[in-house]
């Protein structure tokens, strides 16, 4: 095998595989990234135990032929290189080669491994795709992914629940403490009705959504596998064979009290009133009172902090306690300028919008004060 390709383009595909591999594998093969060179085009493909990997760029290619090697020595290697091209080269020995286009003071020696160790990927041809906006998926993606369960233990939350029905595709995290919901109009022809999706496959297809790319996404979803390709990058994952819970019931729907208040304002005033919290708990406590709101923090060692900021607001006096990171990992996803959180007392669920944003709910439970 012999090729010449872009640095750059390479470089992006082995940032991907690098970020695929799980540094706990303990299979050494999955250490390894599959490089097959053939008809102009390089594919490679990366995998561990929970998804696999496979992209195409194209090459300049003298002698097809197909590899497996270290996926982080390589990249270690390629992103270094002073060129704006590489030449890659093996032998009927698996001895690998790498030179920088023009620099002959330079070339690195890695051993390979057979491309028949390497596991087999799904054939992702026949699969029936639907298409969605980045910038939707974008959207939707970051405005759940915070509340997804890091307790593996729990593993009927440790996903993102997928519901498609009137023409809405909708995703919902919750890791018991919190809930989030979006949905978004996406015409997907009623190929699926409720899965839940693990985590790392959104959270590696969101990296190649930037906010300015206003092209499509595709995703398709079996019985048992959800498949998403970005441009010329594919991605493969088991569903969570295990269920979601019952959502539907915890999202109160007789609120009696609630204030709007500046997205921004909110978000700063918490941010520098923090600092002076107990971090092992992440206590802040608000004061309403007559449209305006203080925020307090304490620390026993340290001292305290508070700040008051404009809102509108016509109840009673009250104070609630959260966990402030709960409340800066949603304002950090909307996007409208306002606000708005319901709830009926201290103690009660708090429920946050956006104002004139009907597609998005996020829940969390008060602490005491």
């Amino acid at each position: 095998m012999k090729f010449f390709c872009s640095i750059e383009s390479l470089n992006k595909i082995l940032g991907i595989c690098e970020s695929v591999i799980s540094s706990k594998n303990s299979i050494t093969i999955l250490s390894n990234i599959y490089i097959k060179a053939k008809d102009n085009r390089l594919t490679v493909k990366a995998c561990d135990t929970l998804i696999s990997f496979y992209g195409e760029i194209g090459a300049d290619i003298e002698e097809e032929g197909e590899i497996c090697v270290n996926s982080n020595k390589l990249y270690s290697i390629a992103r270094k290189l002073p060129s704006e091209e590489i030449e890659i080269q093996s032998d009927s020995d698996l001895n690998i080669q790498i030179k920088a286009k023009g620099k002959n003071n330079l070339r690195y020696n890695l051993k390979g491994i057979s491309p028949d160790k390497f596991p087999e990927i799904l054939d992702t041809s026949n699969i029936n795709y639907f298409s969605i906006k980045k910038e939707t998926f974008s959207d939707m993606v970051n405005k759940t992914k915070f509340a997804v369960s890091q307790n593996d233990n729990r593993k009927f939350a440790i996903g993102t629940l997928f519901e498609y029905d009137s023409d809405k595709l909708r995703m919902v995290t919750t890791d018991g403490k919190r809930l989030a919901k979006v949905e978004k109009e996406v015409d997907i022809k009623k190929t699926f009705e409720k899965v839940v999706v693990p985590p790392k496959i959104l959270q590696e297809s969101l990296k190649l959504c930037s906010g300015d790319d206003k092209g499509d996404l595709k995703m398709g979803i079996t019985e048992k596998e959800i498949f998403i390709n970005v441009d010329n990058c594919f991605f493969i994952s088991n569903l969570l064979d295990s269920g979601f819970p019952s959502y539907q019931s915890v999202i109160p729907t007789n609120l009696s009290k609630s204030f709007k208040v500046n997205r921004k304002e909110f978000r700063d005033a918490i941010e520098r009133v923090s600092v002076m919290g107990e971090k092992d708990t992440h206590k802040v406590i608000i004061s309403l009172d007559a449209d305006k709101m203080k925020i307090y923090s304490e620390n026993m060692t340290y001292g305290d902090g508070e700040e008051t900021i404009d809102i509108q607001y016509e109840g009673e006096p009250i104070k609630i306690a959260f966990n402030y990171s709960y409340i800066t990992d949603v304002i950090s996803v909307l996007k409208n300028d306002n606000m708005i959180l319901k709830f009926n007392n201290a103690s009660s669920t708090i429920v946050i919008n956006e104002e004139d944003n009907s597609d998005y709910i996020y829940i969390m439970m008060p602490m005491s004060v």
